[in-house]
């Protein structure tokens, strides 16, 4: 899988700012997407009280605006969840500053994928255990490229993944999706679907108390 850039690792946030008019929601898709990842990352630190490494599912929920840019097609682009991680760090100083929180409504009209409190996977078993499946192999290898400090999740995703293959492979076979172009095909259309059904960290949730 090609490396997904860092999304979310920013240093301590200026959180407050010095009479500044509220930022304006960009037109263009990328920076769109980019602001409401700044925003997302300023309001999960602000949450959270701590200046250092964010939660993983803190990280998740911030790489998801990329994520959905990414799968804004029938298939998911990794290339375009990169542009979109690219550009947060230019955006970020015009955005976090003045009442930058007014943004938060915007961005979750904009992406209501982010604001879905209960996942629904799909019914069809093949399409709820694929994505499942390719949603937390996304967001473990994602995750391994930001260091040690998420380690923990990594794993958990890992041990996830591991246990779901088994019981998805003779799915698959069963299906006729045995590996090969096809399968791959399958997957990147399995990730944007997944990507759509809500916070990743929630999607987790509920796939895990169904397969885990």
């Amino acid at each position: 899988m090609r490396k997904v850039v860092a999304y979310g690792l920013m240093p301590a946030l200026l959180l407050v700012g010095c009479g500044e008019k509220a930022p304006k929601m960009p037109a263009d898709p990328v920076d769109q997407a980019a602001t409401c990842g700044v925003i997302a990352a300023a309001s999960e630190r602000e949450s959270a009280g701590i200046k250092g490494d964010l939660p993983a599912d803190a990280q998740v929920r911030i790489l998801h605006y990329a994520m959905l840019y990414g799968s804004s097609g029938k298939s998911f682009d990794r290339d375009k969840v990169n542009a979109v991680s690219r550009r947060m760090p230019a955006l970020f100083d015009q955005t976090i500053k003045g009442e930058w929180q007014t943004l938060r409504g915007r961005c979750g009209s904009a992406f209501p994928a982010t604001q879905v409190k209960q996942p629904a996977l799909p019914p069809k078993p093949v399409d709820a255990m694929l994505q499942c499946y390719v949603l937390a192999d996304f967001l473990r290898k994602a995750l391994a490229d930001q260091g040690s400090s998420y380690a923990e999740a990594v794993n958990n995703y890992g041990v996830f993944t591991g246990k779901l293959d088994a019981k998805l492979a003779p799915v698959l076979r069963a299906a006729g999706l045995p590996n090969g172009p096809a399968l791959q095909a399958k997957r990147s259309v399995a990730l944007a679907a997944a990507t759509n059904l809500g916070p990743p960290p929630a999607v987790i949730d509920a796939c895990m108390k169904k397969y885990g």
